[in-house]
């Protein structure tokens, strides 16, 4: 039987090297509201920011019975595209060698690299191999254009797409609108930087890419490119070429009830991938989105207690196919679980 697998876990660190988490982030009202939904003290931080998180996240993803591996994702900095660092727009970075320590340090984690592709083919190549050939080599690579300021449909960036087709590499690229992180001025320009139809070009190049979030909005008012998604979907189907697939964190969000059964209409089952986004809250979802539940049932999934556990639970119970969990070890490479 293969692996379960949630593709989309976060770590934050303050104090280990190459990390970083702003002052700025830490006001955001999404993070905020994180700290009290997972219940996690502000007084804890203050004594041991990365120690509290890690410890937290890390029990999520080992106390959740269902779910054999999670990968861990890494977030490069900010970079112009002139290569430079944007120290003052990089709210949020975690060091690919800080999640290589800690998959050496928990068989359940799997490295989900990061590296931003507008720090060009020189620098850029160079980071970009030590995390395919590290020990452990990286599952995937992620990308966060809103905030990491990325055109993903620029053509300086075949390098980095050739590079991970030639590997086998998959591609796991934020989609839609991005409301954890700050996203840099001019806000709404930067939130097109999440339109999933930039992705063609590395598409066509030949990488296997995972569209975070199924190109969904989080609120009412923002855009919305689920239906983008689903065309490129049947567009994949129709050409026999492109390996698109989609991810469905952060759906057991109460302010995504909504959207549920649109992204099982839109989404085809084979494409569909697990993820939570975990430390995003996983919210407890209403009855009224679950599919012939019964009022026992309902009541034992309401007292999961470990919240990547309720994530898969919920999604299994909500209609979403149960191969899910299964399928991105169709996707990531036999050498990574090695």
């Amino acid at each position: 039987m293969p692996p379960v697998i949630d593709i989309h876990v976060h770590i934050a660190a303050k104090n280990e090297p190459g990390c970083k988490v702003s002052r700025e982030m830490e006001r955001e009202p999404a993070f905020i509201y994180m700290l009290l939904a997972d219940r996690v003290k502000r007084s804890a931080l203050r004594r041991d920011f990365d120690g509290t998180i890690r410890g937290h996240i890390l029990g999520a993803l080992n106390g959740a019975p269902s779910v054999d591996y999670g990968v861990l994702l890494a977030l490069d900095a900010a970079y112009g595209e002139d290569g430079k660092l944007l120290e003052e727009h990089s709210h949020l970075v975690v060091s690919n060698e800080y999640v290589r320590t800690l998959a050496k340090a928990n068989a359940k984690v799997l490295v989900g690299a990061s590296v931003n592709p507008n720090r060009g083919p020189v620098e850029g190549r160079d980071e970009l191999e030590r995390c395919l050939e590290g020990d452990p080599p990286a599952a995937l690579v992620k990308l966060l254009p809103n905030s990491q300021l990325i055109d993903v449909g620029d053509p300086r960036h075949d390098w980095f797409y050739e590079t991970l087709a030639e590997r086998g590499v998959p591609l796991l690229c934020h989609t839609g609108p991005e409301n954890t992180l700050p996203v840099p001025r001019p806000v709404d320009e930067h939130q097109r930087l999440g339109d999933p139809r930039r992705l063609r070009r590395a598409l066509d190049i030949g990488v296997t890419v995972i569209a975070a979030h199924c190109a969904m909005r989080v609120f009412p008012f923002q855009d919305d490119h689920l239906g983008d998604l689903a065309a490129m979907m049947r567009e994949a189907e129709r050409n026999g070429r492109w390996r698109l697939y989609a991810d469905v964190s952060a759906m057991c969000l109460i302010c995504r009830i909504g959207t549920v059964d649109r992204v099982l209409e839109s989404i085809p089952g084979e494409r569909m991938i697990l993820g939570s986004d975990y430390p995003v809250p996983v919210s407890d979802m209403p009855p009224g989105v679950f599919k012939d539940l019964s009022l026992e049932e309902y009541l034992a999934l309401l007292h999961l207690p470990n919240p990547i556990e309720k994530n898969l639970r919920q999604l299994l119970a909500m209609g979403f196919p149960e191969a899910i969990g299964t399928r991105a070890a169709e996707v990531i490479s036999a050498r990574v679980f090695a």
